[in-house]
C-alpha cells in the first residue's frame, strides 16, 4: 500500500520504489515475490482501475480522493481479479487499511465500493469488472 500510495504522490515508476524497499527492508523472498507481482498488476492496470474506481464512487472523482483511498482500491481491485485471495479477506484487509490509516468515512466507502464490485462482477452484464 505504501508503495503505490508514495509513487502516485512522488510521481516514480512503482517499481523503482519496490527496488529500494525490497533492499531497505530485507524481504524474505515470498514476501518480495508477492510485493513486486502486486505492484506489478496495479501499475500495469493503473488507468483502467481508476476508471472502475470512478464507475464505483461517482460521489467522488478519483482525482479528488484522498490519494491512500486510491491506492487502497487500486490495491483491492487488483487482488479481487485476481482471484487468488479469498473475496472477503481482501476486502476485510483493504477496510481495515482504511481504518487505520485514512481519514474516518474512508473504510465504510471502499467496503461499499468493493461489494458492489464484486457483486457486479458476478453479473455477465457488469460493465467493468475484468477477472
Amino acid at each position: 500500500m505504501r508503495l503505490i500510495y508514495e509513487a502516485d504522490m512522488a510521481q516514480r515508476p512503482p517499481l523503482e520504489l519496490l527496488d529500494t524497499r525490497e533492499r531497505e527492508l530485507r524481504l524474505d523472498e515470498d514476501t518480495a515475490a508477492y510485493s513486486r507481482r502486486l505492484v506489478e498488476m496495479v501499475n500495469a492496470r493503473r488507468d483502467q482501475l481508476d476508471a472502475v474506481i470512478g464507475c464505483l464512487t461517482p460521489a467522488w472523482p478519483v482525482d479528488q480522493m484522498a490519494r491512500l483511498d486510491v491506492a487502497i482500491m487500486r490495491i483491492a481491485i487488483a487482488e479481487l481479479d485476481g482471484r487468488d485471495i479469498p473475496v472477503a479477506v481482501v476486502i476485510n484487509e483493504a477496510v481495515e487499511l482504511a481504518k487505520r490509516y485514512c481519514a474516518e468515512g474512508a473504510a465504510p466507502m471502499i467496503n461499499g465500493a468493493l461489494g458492489s464490485y464484486v457483486r457486479q462482477g458476478a453479473t455477465s452484464a457488469a460493465p467493468y469488472h475484468q477477472g
